[in-house]
């Protein structure tokens, strides 16, 4: 059950959702980090799948990741070691060049596999979602770097002490994203406020169908 402060700062939020069509969804994680594609395969992969039309999501594989510049030489280092900076930014490539929703179903097929930044798992899980392996490949070796200083960037502006850690709308918030943790979907239609979209409303039965 969320907690009365998170009820009450979502509230306060829920202006933001009424401003525009869609609700932004922005999540920072690691591709190596458990909790983070637990809860992308659990929560966010089945909510987007539910109410694509109405979130824009935005994922930010970076984490307490580091920029290492020697010179000009720039390298990185990663919270689960270099094959997770390796995941961090061939997911980078998938959303690149992709549209979210076979980015985001790359990603969750990753993040369900033993080795989640292998190469076999790329290959296995772009296969399945129809992304080319070598594209991807060709991104990280050109692009990589690139995406991944625009992630460390984006990552800089929020103020988070864990991963995964969500935000909506651009409203950095550690009890809605704790909640959101937890009760993604409930939050979610929380913010939707007065237009809920039909997967949150309660089923129709008898005790709610009122006779004429």
């Amino acid at each position: 059950m969320m907690n009365t402060v998170s009820i009450i700062v979502l509230l306060s939020a829920l202006s933001l959702s009424q401003a525009a069509d869609k609700l932004k969804v922005s999540l920072y994680y690691e591709s190596l980090c458990g909790g983070c594609g637990d809860w992308i395969r659990t929560q966010l992969h089945p909510v987007y799948s539910e109410f694509e039309d109405y979130l824009e999501i935005d994922l930010v594989p970076w984490g307490f990741s580091m920029v290492d510049r020697v010179g000009n030489k720039i390298d990185f280092w990663c919270q689960h070691g270099p094959e997770e900076c390796y995941g961090n930014m061939i997911h980078a490539c998938a959303l690149d060049s992709n549209p979210p929703k076979t980015a985001l179903e790359f990603i969750s097929c990753c993040e369900g596999q033993e080795n989640r930044t292998s190469d076999e798992t790329f290959q296995k899980c772009a296969k399945e979602v129809g992304i080319k392996f070598e594209d991807l490949i060709h991104c990280s070796k050109t692009k990589g770097t690139v995406l991944q200083l625009e992630n460390a960037k984006k990552s800089d502006n929020v103020d988070y002490g864990w991963v995964p850690y969500i935000t909506f709308n651009d409203k950095d918030d550690k009890y809605v994203s704790s909640d959101a943790e937890e009760h993604f979907k409930d939050v979610v239609c929380k913010l939707f406020a007065d237009k809920p979209p039909k997967g949150c409303l309660p089923p129709m039965n008898k005790t709610n169908v009122r006779k004429a």
